[in-house]
């Protein structure tokens, strides 16, 4: 078997998996349960799709097929959410101290004995 495919995750190996199939290619996920394991290795090449010796070049032009037809993607900055308003910390803040407030002089408190 050699490495066909080094995939970024498991739905993409198997996507890789599916189209061999389709083609009558035969091929397999390897380090599929080794994601349980990312706190010890390295996180990234875990994943490889393999195939036989044989059905490697035939494979190797599926992939760069399925490669041209992917749409290409931009690197888009990451978004970052805006910090609130200072007006709705302040609205969390007293909304806080009034329950806080209220359910220390309710009469639902508890009361601990010796």
């Amino acid at each position: 078997m050699k490495i066909l495919y080094q995939a970024a995750n498991l739905i993409e190996a198997h996507m890789i998996v599916h189209l061999l199939e389709q083609q009558q290619l035969h091929g397999r996920v390897d380090g599929e349960y080794l994601q349980g394991g990312i706190g010890e290795l390295p996180a990234a090449g875990l994943i490889r799709v393999m195939v036989a010796e044989q059905d490697f070049e035939a494979a190797q032009e599926l992939i760069r097929q399925w490669d041209a037809a992917q749409p290409v993607s931009e690197q888009a900055a990451p978004v970052i959410a805006p910090a609130p308003p200072l007006g709705m910390l302040a609205a969390g803040f007293v909304a806080g101290v009034l329950c806080t407030v209220a359910c220390y002089h309710s009469a639902w408190r508890v009361v601990l004995q010796d």
